[in-house]
């Protein structure tokens, strides 16, 4: 697994590499992402190459959480 990532004050278009992500949270938004984490993972074992990627949240949340199909990059 690769995490990549912009900071608020990125200016750049091409987003770093991070060596750690910390997640400030509670008990319900952890099993919403466990949940979609576990929809991710299946939905690219059954589609493969034909899943690039998915977001978590509402359009337009901030911060956003990007599922990408490492086999595409």
């Amino acid at each position: 697994m690769k995490l990549f990532g912009y900071s608020q004050n990125n200016s750049s278009d091409a987003p770093e590499s991070l060596s750690e992500v910390t997640l400030v949270s509670n008990p319900e938004k952890l099993r919403k992402l466990a949940k979609f984490l576990q929809q991710c993972a299946d939905e690219i074992e059954q589609q493969g190459d034909d899943w690039e990627h998915e977001h978590f949240g509402p359009d337009g949340e901030q911060p956003a959480l990007i599922v990408y199909n490492e086999e595409l990059i």
